[in-house]
């Protein structure tokens, strides 16, 4: 019996990223995120795949879940202060 394959379109509208600004690239390990309280503090911040999991960044990912719903479109955004972000991945990569 040979089975009929099925092309099925996506609900979700995908944008191929340019490659010619560096702005979209991520190198591979990393997750693009942005980080700030409004849209004026929102920074583009790349996580190290690795640290996903650490207490501190899951924490952040329910804030951001609780504030914006899991539907979210584009980048993560996560509701905390940029530098404060930055310097809190610092230290738990020194960490590890």
């Amino acid at each position: 019996m040979v089975k009929e394959r099925h092309c099925w379109s996506s609900p979700v509208p995908y944008r191929k990223l340019s490659r010619d600004t560096s702005e979209n690239l991520v190198r591979k390990g990393y997750v693009p995120v942005m980080v700030g309280k409004d849209a004026a503090t929102m920074e583009r911040l790349h996580v190290p795949t690795k640290l996903v999991g650490h207490p501190f960044v899951v924490a952040l990912l329910e804030l951001s879940a609780n504030e914006f719903g899991y539907g979210q479109r584009g980048l993560l955004r996560i509701p905390y202060d940029p530098e404060c972000f930055k310097q809190m991945i610092r230290r738990i990569s020194k960490k590890k």
